[in-house]
């Protein structure tokens, strides 16, 4: 007898969503390099784990700009494009 795992899209979705508040929250900061939530060095394992939900799903995470703090080792945008100014 042969056993089939059945995997279902919802189940995909809410793991997905899991993952991206996880990849949100643990965010391992330019200045320092340590996780921003937890304060290990970072990634730390709640990101990792996070990254690999992503890897088997072929998908890619939400990026929010400026979330690893850079602006704590100067860094300073330039040259952006003029439509994102007007955001």
């Amino acid at each position: 007898m042969t056993e089939t795992n059945t995997y279902y899209a919802t189940t995909a979705q809410k793991q997905l969503h899991q993952a991206q508040a996880i990849l949100d929250e643990h965010v391992t900061s330019s200045a320092t390099g340590r996780c921003l939530a937890c304060g290990s060095f970072g990634p730390c394992w709640r990101r990792e784990n996070a990254v690999v939900i992503f890897s088997r799903t072929l998908r890619l995470p939400l990026r929010q700009p400026g979330a690893t703090r850079p602006e704590l080792i100067g860094a300073v945008r330039v040259g952006g494009s003029s439509r994102l100014a007007a955001r």
